[in-house]
């Protein structure tokens, strides 16, 4: 083999792996949405699902749950009342009542997949 084919074959791998690095990953220093939010469902009350429920365990937990609007408010009254968990104040309680409802329901729309 000559310089001049082991310069082209070089050139070559590093062009390869410099597109799949561009577009088989995330940018760099960058979270993608579902690593950021822990795989909740994007809406309006994730954010605050993320907060107040991953303060004390996975937000899986929230992911795997099948409940109407009245268990999610049973079962936050009963974190509150039984676990120890800190009152959660409106406007909060009815932007995570109104996601949690919404996207991990009886229905479980949302249901990991894995």
């Amino acid at each position: 083999m000559t310089k001049t084919s082991l310069r082209r074959g070089a050139a070559t791998a590093f062009l390869l792996a410099s597109i799949l690095f561009a577009f088989g990953s995330p940018s760099l220093g960058q979270d993608t949405d579902e690593d950021e939010f822990e795989g909740l469902v994007a809406g309006p009350g994730q954010e605050e699902v993320l907060i107040y429920c991953s303060a004390c365990h996975s937000t899986r937990i929230v992911q795997q749950q099948g409940l109407s609007r009245d268990e999610w408010a049973e079962t936050l009254e009963w974190m509150e009342e039984d676990q120890g968990m800190s009152e959660i104040e409106e406007p909060d309680l009815t932007l995570i009542l109104d996601y949690l409802a919404k996207n991990y329901n009886i229905d479980r729309p949302n249901f990991p997949a894995n």
